[in-house]
């Protein structure tokens, strides 16, 4: 940032009176000659830094809109892609960043974005929309695969993901306060709905976090995990993979599918259905 003329010719005058060679210019009058000299001096240097501010500011510019074509950079631009059934947005590239024409902030889809890199050029792009999360349908997806091959790198192959969310199973003992009895089993079922919420997009779903959602919640005494199993939702309900078997621990993390879980929903086996809740 440009200092002010005063800055500089402080500057200016305290190395001439640090010189030995100008001990004579010592007036204190403020028209001495050596003065009007640093003056002038001074406001051409200040004339430099302004024009070395404008410069830098320039600069500042051009590298903010520049694509780094990192995975945050990807990331952040999924949040930006704009969506209409009856009104096709276009991405542009406008001085070689994209852009569309209008910003529309009311026709963003997206609430959920992973990017993962996987072999080598090759990208996956996990998504959703909505709140709670939900799969694109066919046409959003193919709209925002264009848009992303639209701005990607050249030579770079993206593969845009978004599928139904995962299903978590859990047959499970739950002792709590007899006192409890006419809300226990909604605040306990609440209390894990809540927690797969609030899970990272793409994240790991981890045995111990699922005991400690389900402990924390008032009058609650204790929980005893018999089975856990998951599975995406392609998977069939037979076929999903077991994190707890007959109360023994067969894995104690399972990385999501889809990037978000909920309960399951195979009929006779959600949570309302394999949650046992015992007064003690």
């Amino acid at each position: 940032m440009a200092r002010t003329i005063e800055q500089i010719q402080a500057g200016i005058i305290a190395d001439i009176q640090a010189t030995p060679e100008l001990v004579e210019a010592n007036s204190t009058s403020r028209r001495a000659i050596w003065r009007l000299f640093t003056f002038v001096q001074a406001s051409a240097i200040l004339l430099l830094e302004q024009i070395i501010d404008v410069f830098t500011a320039e600069n500042d510019l051009k590298i903010s809109k520049a694509i780094p074509a990192t995975a945050s950079w990807l990331n952040a631009k999924v949040f930006e892609f704009q969506y209409s059934a009856t009104n096709p947005q276009i991405v542009q590239l406008v001085n070689f960043a994209p852009a569309y024409p209008v910003t529309d902030t009311s026709l963003r889809l997206i609430t959920r974005c992973a990017v993962v890199t996987t072999i080598a050029n090759q990208v996956i792009i996990k998504v959703a929309k909505s709140e709670p999360p939900t799969a694109l349908t066919s046409t959003e997806l193919s709209s925002l695969q264009s848009y992303i091959n639209n701005i990607g790198i050249v030579g770079v192959s993206y593969n845009c993901q978004s599928l139904a969310s995962d299903k978590l199973f859990i047959d499970a003992e739950v002792y709590y306060d007899g006192q409890y009895s006419n809300v226990i089993s909604t605040t306990v079922i609440d209390a894990i709905n809540a927690f797969l919420s609030r899970l990272s997009f793409n994240g790991v779903l981890k045995v111990s976090d699922i005991e400690l959602a389900i402990r924390n919640v008032v009058g609650v005494n204790d929980v005893l995990l018999k089975n856990i199993k998951m599975r995406s939702d392609a998977t069939s309900f037979v076929n999903g993979t077991f994190l707890i078997q007959n109360n023994t621990v067969i894995s104690r993390l399972f990385p999501t599918v889809s990037g978000y879980i909920v309960g399951e929903t195979t009929t006779g086996n959600t949570f309302t259905d394999k949650l046992t809740f015992i007064a003690i």
